[in-house]
């Protein structure tokens, strides 16, 4: 796996060099959960090649590789890849990535064959979207511009499926994928926000900024005024109702929403 040198966040959007320790060690977010992964032997699993139309390939030697997941957790991948081509009109022919399920018995759900660390979306032999925070965040102020948007109309995607989803905001070892699982409501549950859910305000923060324009919030982690006013103006003018919190048809609104700002910037 890769490792180096990545960024993390801190309070109030500023950022600290902090080592990385890879993807083969991720960390889920799961602390209004009782659930815990009961870690599966690979034979449990069934041999995947594809993520929806997407060949999957390992990012670490660009080889078409099988990967290992529970069969729920991959219907919710097949979804959002569906949800992905859909909104956004690409159509990515492979998905790249750090595996899925990894030998052990500690707290990933990566154990449990429950979890998918993602680096990049191809067609054609040419990025689509790259989720490699840590091989462009040195580009050109306008590359990395147009790099976080696409990154961020990716994570909402994700969002909308998946209650966990860990960027580059998370922590340092993020910094070369976007890690989901479904551990915090099981397969099949329906992710909604949980305020208090500092990846999440964080994704919605950092939203509103790289592909909303919303400069004046700040990616803190916590869901202060500036982030409750630009999401429910974001809400109001884009055909949702409401507040963010109240509820999962305006969790869902703001997300898709999001995906077609990007998609039309």
């Amino acid at each position: 796996m890769l490792g180096g040198l990545g960024v993390a966040a801190v309070a109030g959007g500023g950022w600290a060099l902090a080592s990385v320790v890879g993807p083969e060690r991720p960390v889920t977010m799961t602390p209004e959960s009782s659930a815990h992964p009961a870690a599966l032997d690979r034979s449990a699993l069934r041999r995947r090649t594809a993520i929806g139309d997407a060949r999957h390939v390992y990012e670490v030697d660009g080889r078409a590789t099988p990967y290992y997941v529970q069969d729920a957790f991959a219907a919710t991948l097949a979804a959002w890849m569906t949800t992905h081509r859909t909104l956004t009109g690409q159509r990515p022919d492979a998905l790249h990535s750090y595996g899925g399920w990894t030998q052990g018995a500690g707290t990933s759900w990566h154990h449990s064959g429950q979890a998918l660390d993602i680096a990049r979306l191809r067609t054609g032999g040419a990025d689509v979207a790259s989720l490699r925070y840590d091989r462009w965040r040195d580009d050109t102020a306008a590359e990395v511009r147009r790099r976080l948007r696409t990154y961020w109309q990716v994570a909402a995607g994700l969002h909308l499926h998946f209650a966990d989803v860990l960027t580059y905001l998370f922590d340092a070892s993020h910094s070369n994928h976007i890690h989901v699982d479904s551990g915090r409501f099981g397969p099949g549950g329906v992710p909604r926000l949980i305020p208090r859910s500092g990846a999440q305000v964080q994704a919605i923060q950092a939203m509103c900024v790289h592909v909303w324009g919303r400069t004046g919030v700040q990616t803190s982690g916590e869901l202060d005024g500036p982030t409750r006013d630009a999401t429910t103006a974001i809400l109001r003018d884009h055909g949702g109702t409401g507040e963010l919190t109240d509820g999962v048809e305006a969790w869902q609104a703001f997300l898709r929403a999001t995906i077609r700002q990007a998609r039309d910037a």
